[in-house]
């Protein structure tokens, strides 16, 4: 590491801090009306979040910084950029017990996203269209068709998978589903993680690199990146591998070798010192942690598994899914208390077969606005593999034992735990015997 990336480093560091000691965000005062039927004008800030029996709104007041969740039935036609009023109860947002017993802290979760105030069952007049951000409006209405493209020659619930893979959407699984994805981990996969982005970015690059130059193919790649997170919501573990894909892209364009480490602590700290919240997303956390774990952990793991094959890549996927499930395992045991038996096999049955369901699944969506007969074929192809990912997953999912609760599991034990993976991994560049 130069000393420019030190000081770059450095001066990240002191601009995270100095933003989380003094970051105070602006928590409006509504308290008179809690509980009260209220009129709230304002424009829909986002996608509607479409969920199996209702849509979530993010509702920003007009001339105010204020966004209110709102909840409608799934059949009402809203879209972004909308300008609304929203009748009903106004109420504050309440933690929940999560079917594995802990508490999960939806005010705070929320509040990242500057929602303090939640209407239910609203009543929605809309004023006016198209009122919004042109590109952003031009995205949610290609991400939308893309997935009516999908939904149309794919059946649900493979179709829910197919659009978890491609765009990030979960809100079609029902509970029983979603509990499948948690106990198995495998959560991961409908996440829009860092591997998602980097499957979609190494796509983008092939196919560029065909018709243009290396450097305006790195330009384009990294133009439809970033278009492509903000199409599938801009979620904070979405922008992190956004970050790393883009340093990755620069350093091709300009020659430099990519540090996939050093790449994921300055994406840390951008996000941090943008907004210091950032570090209570639990998906964000995850993300962060389980790329480490692959970046760091693997190479001290792969002597492990010399007796798999090399073709396929099928000892480094296996290290890596090893090295990630070390990684995530305290920190998910601290926040959700699952610790999942079938973790492991489940991943290593299903990961090998993800690209070529996003390939088939892109291939599928895009000729449904080109051929539709071709969509037909590829979603077909799409539907088989699709269809094995979600065998395996209820497979193991509805095993007996396929995983247990630990209700309460210590922050200092946590902290103990990643100290010692810390040295483990660290020690000896660090002096420190091992």
């Amino acid at each position: 590491m130069n000393k420019k990336e030190i000081i770059i480093i450095i001066i990240l560091f002191i601009i995270a801090v100095v933003r989380f000691l003094f970051f105070t965000p602006n928590i409006p005062l509504y308290n008179n009306a809690i509980g009260k039927i209220v009129d709230i004008e304002g424009i829909v800030n986002d996608d509607p979040d479409i969920r199996l029996k209702n849509k979530h709104l993010n509702i920003k007041i007009l001339d105010k910084d204020i966004n209110i969740l709102v909840i409608v039935g799934r059949d009402t036609e809203v879209s972004y950029g909308d300008i609304v009023v929203a009748r009903g109860v106004l109420v504050e947002p309440d933690n929940f017990i999560t079917s594995s017993g802990k508490e999960f802290n939806y005010k705070r979760y929320l509040a990242n996203q500057d929602i303090y105030f939640i209407i239910k069952n609203a009543d929605i007049k809309i004023i006016s269209h198209d009122n919004g951000s042109k590109i952003k409006s031009l995205l949610y209405k290609l991400r939308n068709s893309f997935m009516e493209n999908i939904n149309q020659v794919i059946s649900i619930p493979e179709s829910d998978l197919a659009n978890g893979l491609i765009l990030g959407e979960k809100g079609g699984f029902d509970e029983e589903m979603r509990d499948e994805f948690i106990e198995t981990g495998t959560i991961h996969i409908v996440a829009l993680s860092g591997y998602n982005v980097s499957i979609v970015a190494e796509g983008v690059m092939k196919t560029f690199s065909m018709v243009l130059s290396q450097t305006l193919s790195i330009i384009c790649g990294i133009f439809i990146i970033l278009l492509f997170i903000l199409m599938t919501g801009a979620s904070a573990t979405a922008i992190r591998a956004g970050i790393m894909v883009t340093i990755m892209l620069v350093g091709r364009m300009t020659g430099r070798s990519y540090m996939a480490g050093r790449a994921l602590v300055i994406a840390g700290l951008l996000m941090f010192a943008y907004d210091p919240r950032v570090l209570a997303d639990m998906s964000f956390q995850l993300s962060f942690v389980a790329t480490g774990g692959v970046l760091y952990l693997t190479p001290k793991i792969l002597n492990w598994f010399k007796f798999l094959p090399m073709r396929f890549g099928i000892r480094e996927m296996f290290s890596s899914t090893v090295a990630a499930t070390i990684a995530v395992l305290p920190l998910l045991l601290y926040l959700t208390g699952i610790f999942s038996f079938v973790s492991l096999p489940a991943n290593i049955l299903i990961l090998l077969f993800i690209p070529i369901a996003m390939l088939f699944v892109f291939i599928t969506g895009i000729f449904g606005f080109i051929f539709t007969p071709l969509s037909v074929i590829f979603g077909y192809l799409s539907y088989l593999i699709l269809l094995y990912i979600l065998s395996v997953i209820h497979f193991f999912g509805t095993l007996s034992f396929a995983s247990v609760t630990i209700q309460t599991f210590p922050l200092f034990l946590t902290v103990i735990i990643y100290i010692f993976l810390f040295w483990w991994i660290f020690g000896k560049k660090l002096g420190i015997r091992n």
